[in-house]
């Protein structure tokens, strides 16, 4: 955490939480202030309420600036990030604001609960405007958010991931429709992004050069021709041989004088004349007819 952030953590919790009875006292001023504010001819009295309940206001934001605090850490947990934390709050303080304003204590419900609703949606907002790389209209992310929390309670429901079908039942939803909105919810993400678990390396580095493709088909042409003439050419001891010395973990000499019942010379002799023998047909190819083996008889 910035020092800038604990250093406003601190500030603003000089300021205690009002209780149920300074709700409904200060939101009355801040009602009597909202009908004045716009008046031109005031009188003394109630140029005295309007300052009241200017000050009611702020007393309104100050005591309620923690709440902003709570509900913008939930959304600093994203993956992607442009705006941080202390931008949250301030993208919140705005919504706070703008809830004291329209509260209304005659109502009988808690300013908390009302005041949820509008710093959440600053906060919102405000990642659609800065977050997303291709922007949505705030009908469509309301939509996603939607389906988000429905898909969430039908995995619990289900214990598994609901299928499209089921999704679409559950939001009342043609699954065409569905799908469409998904697909253009998917995230952008910048090629030049480090790959996770890996020291070094861009996502941009994964992706397949075409030309290292093309590479690859000759190499995969190339190694099954040689097995076309390792498998005509070569005799099975000579298979054999090369075979367990080519290994990604190659078999020793030793244990290949046990199995094959040969000293390490003659199994040497005999790795080096089928690789010699495999090399020439691959730079002078055979047609079909077979030419014979290559024989071990000779050491």
């Amino acid at each position: 955490m910035s020092d800038s952030i604990k250093d406003y953590l601190n500030s603003i919790a000089r300021h205690p939480l009002l209780t149920a009875q300074q709700e409904i006292q200060l939101g009355r001023r801040v009602v009597r202030w909202r009908e004045l504010r716009d008046k031109e001819q005031l009188t003394p009295d109630e140029r005295r309420e309007l300052r009241s309940g200017e000050r009611a206001r702020q007393r309104f934001i100050q005591s309620n600036l923690q709440l902003v605090v709570h509900v913008a850490r939930k959304y600093d947990r994203r993956q992607n990030k442009t705006l941080e934390l202390m931008d949250l709050i301030q993208e919140g303080n705005i919504g706070l604001a703008r809830a004291v304003e329209l509260f209304d204590p005659a109502r009988g419900y808690k300013f908390s609960t009302y005041a949820y609703w509008w710093i959440r949606q600053g906060i919102t907002r405000a990642l659609i405007m800065q977050d997303s790389m291709i922007r949505l209209p705030s009908s469509l992310h309301e939509q996603l958010y939607k389906i988000n929390r429905t898909a969430q309670d039908l995995t619990h429901k289900l214990c598994r991931q609901p299928t499209l079908m089921e999704l679409a039942d559950a939001t009342e939803m043609d699954a065409k429709d569905l799908s469409m909105m998904l697909k253009r919810a998917y995230k952008v993400t910048s090629l030049d992004q480090k790959v996770q678990d890996a020291e070094s390396g861009s996502i941009c580095d994964t992706i397949a050069d075409p030309s290292c493709l093309e590479e690859d088909v000759a190499r995969s042409q190339e190694i099954n021709s040689m097995m076309r003439y390792f498998c005509k050419y070569l005799d099975p001891i000579t298979q054999q041989v090369i075979q367990a010395r080519n290994l990604a973990v190659p078999v020793t000499w030793t244990a290949l004088e046990d199995q094959m019942k040969m000293n390490k010379n003659r199994l040497q002799n005999i790795e080096r004349r089928g690789m010699n023998r495999l090399r020439m047909l691959m730079s002078n190819p055979l047609d079909d007819t077979p030419l014979g083996h290559v024989t071990t008889n000779n050491p």
